[in-house]
């Protein structure tokens, strides 16, 4: 590996000040159980920064967690080596990717999917593995996470038939977790139904949405209009919002199940319906199954979006688009300008 320089690009959140700027900070040696990595883009996730009280950042951190880059330096027992391309999700409590240099774990890292992009590639992680986890682990889709659609040794598709019958309604089915949730209900043949504006009805049905509920003109409890066969197995809450998450409950069967990732997810006044199983969680990164994921986006059957991708320097018109809630996909920083 060629020598460090001796400076890096790299941006930097004050925890204490809550502001965020770009500066030029020294590249950090590697732990030994971490990959140093030569990042090529990473991406935001919207609301990270306020993520600090949770996580006990130190006072200068670095943001952004879903990233792409090559591999610069080996770790032992691990499956990569210098010059491999990986896109990964490092947790959120380290120091983030916003940086020309940073350090991933073996275990959170896959090889680039072929014929992905690398700035493509840095968009999946976290939306990928969210999506993934809240349907086939927290809510049982399939019947657990074994029985989640995969490529088998022969290059088939496992798993394909399991939802056959279920319907599954995506709260914010547009983002960067909605379009991954949609695609992977899909794929285990669940009835797929999300809120969107109507500016991405056309985005949602391209990716195999079966319904779209426009919320600009009506609420998911009036588009259900009083038609328990209208209610779902399977919400998945991916947007923020009290209203949103009041929605969810509102749509559920009374067997069924409610899976948030948003911040302040809570129950209904009174309490929750009888028999309706709810989760709140936060992704795991996972090697092993952000592979399996990949292998499904290298035969065509999963497809990422972004929605737009920004030099590091522009880093404020960046977290400003993520801020916006309004973005298709995932916004990516690119520190690397080759594509």
């Amino acid at each position: 590996m060629s020598p460090l320089p001796t400076h890096q690009k790299s941006l930097i959140f004050n925890t204490t000040t809550t502001t965020l700027s770009l500066s030029t900070t020294a590249p950090l040696p590697s732990p030994p159980n971490e990959h140093l990595l030569a990042v090529h883009s990473t991406a935001i996730t919207n609301g990270e920064l306020t993520w600090g009280p949770y996580v006990d950042w130190p006072t200068h951190h670095t943001p952004c967690f879903d990233v792409s880059g090559t591999i610069l330096t080996t770790v032992p027992h691990s499956p990569f080596q210098p010059g491999d391309r990986v896109f990964g999700r490092v947790r959120g409590d380290r120091d983030g990717t916003a940086r020309e240099f940073a350090t991933i774990l073996p275990s959170e890292a896959a090889l680039v999917p072929e014929g992905l992009s690398m700035v493509d590639a840095a968009s999946v992680p976290m939306s990928a593995h969210t999506a993934w986890q809240a349907l086939f682990e927290h809510g049982g889709l399939t019947g657990g996470l074994a029985n989640a659609p995969r490529v088998g040794a022969e290059g088939e598709v496992l798993g394909g038939q399991l939802a056959a019958g279920k319907r599954v309604l995506v709260l914010g089915a547009a983002g960067g977790v909605g379009l991954f949730a949609v695609q992977f209900a899909k794929l285990a043949d669940a009835h797929v139904v999300g809120t969107a504006s109507g500016r991405n009805e056309e985005f949602l049905k391209s990716i195999g949405i079966d319904e779209v509920v426009d919320y600009t003109k009506m609420s998911v409890e009036e588009w259900i209009g009083g038609d328990g066969a209208r209610k779902f197995d399977l919400v998945f809450g991916c947007v923020g919002g009290d209203k949103n998450v009041m929605e969810g409950w509102a749509a559920v069967k009374g067997d069924g199940a409610y899976i948030s990732v948003v911040p302040g997810f809570r129950e209904p006044d009174g309490g929750k319906p009888e028999g309706v199983k709810s989760f709140w969680f936060i992704m795991e990164p996972r090697s092993k199954e952000l592979e399996a994921i990949g292998r499904l986006m290298t035969k065509g059957l999963v497809k990422t979006r972004v929605d737009s991708v920004w030099r590091i320097e522009e880093y404020e018109k960046a977290f400003a688009r993520t801020a916006t809630g309004h973005a298709r996909g995932k916004v990516v920083i690119q520190i690397v300008n080759d594509e």
